[in-house]
């Protein structure tokens, strides 16, 4: 009888062992932190860039440490860290230059540890009614900043995600949240309600479902007929088919042209009587359309300026001329042939 009850004592502790290895296997990001050091030396994670984890219920079994490394080709060098031990992941090839961490971070800035971060997070999801089954975690720099943050994502069952939460790993501040609604309180439309406390209004803003599409009905299923819009009541005096707040008003008639329960239009003078209309120029007959295009009008040129009247000149005075002086010159004698009254010369003696 007594053997037996010793017998089964290493059963019972080995029941009672089970859950306390497997939550002695969990570790918390720090403790993460410190298997690397001790491990790889202090310099190894000196500087970290972000650190990650999967699965915690509540705390991951491993984590992922990315950490500054100047001998790396890429600058960055990965370890890993659970189990009790820690390993060597290699030099890091998918970060710089694309994808460059916001940051570094020493392992003294984590003033709120992993299992801190998941109690403000267990919180907060129940205080917004959110039931979740594990947790993802990211310790990170805040943008444009030196001071490290939580980003916790809650997951079901089905590893969909139910919500999101950022907290400072300085002082536990909660700088945001993000939750999913997919049971009742999802959107009318059937799609998931997503509740953001950065969006305009934060959490406590009235959600405008008027504008929702409706789901598309399953395969063989029966198709609802599509909904008439509203008819808005007539208002008086205004005709069908017109718009909102458009009346129609008569057009007083055109001149000259007859009118139901009118006569045609005609002019009458100061006295009344009616004035005869005027003969007007007749039209030149149109050209046929031969497919030709008709030239361009001829322009006339602008007549030219006249210039202005010039004022008349003064006149000018005139000199006498001077008498002319007497001539002393002898008239030339014109030769003429044949005239009587000259002298023939006399004989030349033999």
């Amino acid at each position: 009888m007594n053997s037996s009850r010793f017998l089964l004592l290493p059963v019972v502790l080995l029941a009672f062992a089970t859950p306390l290895q497997a939550q002695r296997s969990n570790l918390s990001a720090r403790e993460a932190a410190g298997l690397v050091s001790s491990q790889f030396g202090p310099q190894s994670v000196q500087w970290i860039a972000e650190m990650r984890a999967q699965g915690g219920i509540p705390q991951p079994s491993d984590w992922q440490v990315l950490a500054y490394d100047q001998r790396s080709p890429r600058l960055l060098y990965r370890f890993w860290a659970g189990g009790g031990r820690a390993g060597d992941g290699g030099a890091d090839d998918q970060r710089y230059p694309d994808d460059v961490p916001l940051g570094y971070f020493s392992a003294q800035q984590i003033g709120v540890d992993s299992v801190a971060a998941f109690t403000i997070a267990e919180a907060e999801a129940r205080r917004a009614r959110v039931a979740f089954d594990s947790c993802d975690y990211l310790l990170r720099l805040r943008e444009y900043s030196t001071e490290p943050v939580w980003r916790l994502e809650l997951l079901d069952a089905s590893r969909r995600l139910v919500g999101k939460i950022y907290l400072s790993a300085g002082n536990g501040e909660v700088l945001r949240t993000v939750w999913v609604y997919r049971d009742n309180r999802a959107r009318p439309d059937g799609l998931p309600l997503i509740v953001d406390s950065m969006a305009p209004g934060g959490q406590g803003a009235p959600l405008d479902f008027s504008n929702a599409v409706p789901p598309s009905p399953p395969l063989g299923g029966i198709v609802a007929p599509p909904v008439s819009p509203p008819v808005a009541p007539p208002v008086p005096g205004q005709a069908p088919g017109s718009q909102m707040g458009i009346h129609t008003v008569p057009l007083p008639p055109t001149p000259g042209v007859a009118v139901a329960g009118s006569s045609p239009y005609t002019p009458v003078d100061a006295l009344g009587r009616p004035i005869a209309p005027q003969p007007t120029a007749p039209q030149p007959a149109a050209a046929p359309d031969d497919g030709i295009p008709a030239p361009p009008p001829i322009m006339k040129a602008p007549p030219a300026p006249v210039a202005p009247a010039l004022a008349p000149a003064p006149p000018v005075p005139v000199t006498p001329a001077a008498p002319a002086a007497p001539s002393t010159a002898k008239p030339a004698l014109k030769p003429s042939a044949g005239d009587s009254e000259r002298i023939p010369p006399p004989p030349i003696p033999r």
